[in-house]
């Protein structure tokens, strides 16, 4: 049986689309952590798929960063900020806008989706073209919405997912593709470092009158 690589890229994409919908729907720190990790193994996998049907050496290097540094190495240095609270953090002050935050990203991805349609469908033919406009879309809607310094750490990461999908569907086999996201990677482990060297206070404990979310 032949595998449909248009399907693939088109089900991988959902895939990244539901873990960016997740992200805005969640306020504590560790699920949203996970989450960032999975879009971006998922990316890792699309590029790797990529790889294979292309026989690219440079997809395959971008695929094998993707996964290291994207889904392990920043994940776990996130993580490690937040061991040493007794409970699953989360965004101060957050328990009364997780619902307007996921109606807002059902919101954003509509009319996302209807301007790229609108706007640049025509330059990038792809069925899944609109997908990382998309996710770019939500990247900016997370940095704009949260105020926790780790969940705005998690909006940029999803802003490189972003770009590193689109260039994958469309820019692939630009002869700097392979430079360009092992800059955006030092790029974000730097910034990630200086963030949590200046501002290591930037969760707190779930707020008391809601108990029931302390299970995440």
């Amino acid at each position: 049986m032949t595998i449909d690589s248009g399907e693939v890229i088109a089900l991988v994409g959902v895939g990244i689309l539901l873990t960016a919908l997740y992200l805005q729907s969640e306020s504590f720190v560790a699920p949203l952590i996970r989450g960032v990790a999975f879009q971006s193994l998922l990316l890792g996998v699309l590029l790797g798929w990529l790889a294979w049907t292309d026989r690219s050496v440079d997809l395959a290097v971008v695929a094998g960063l993707v996964v290291v540094i994207r889904a392990a190495i920043i994940p776990y240095v996130l993580t490690r900020q937040i061991r040493a609270f007794r409970w699953k953090v989360r965004e101060l002050h957050a328990a009364h806008r997780v619902t307007g935050h996921a109606l807002g990203a059902v919101a954003v991805t509509v009319i996302a989706w209807i301007v790229f349609e609108e706007t640049l469908a025509p330059l990038f033919p792809s069925a899944a073209g609109a997908l990382p406009f998309v996710l770019l879309v939500q990247g900016l809607l997370m940095l704009a919405t949260r105020q926790n310094t780790l969940v705005q750490v998690i909006g940029y990461l999803e802003e490189e997912n972003a770009i590193v999908y689109a260039a994958a569907l469309f820019a692939r086999g630009f002869p700097l593709f392979v430079e360009v996201v092992v800059f955006l990677d030092v790029l974000g482990v730097t910034l990630v470092g200086i963030i949590l060297s200046i501002q290591r206070d930037v969760t707190g404990t779930p707020e008391s009158a809601h108990p029931e979310e302390l299970t995440g």
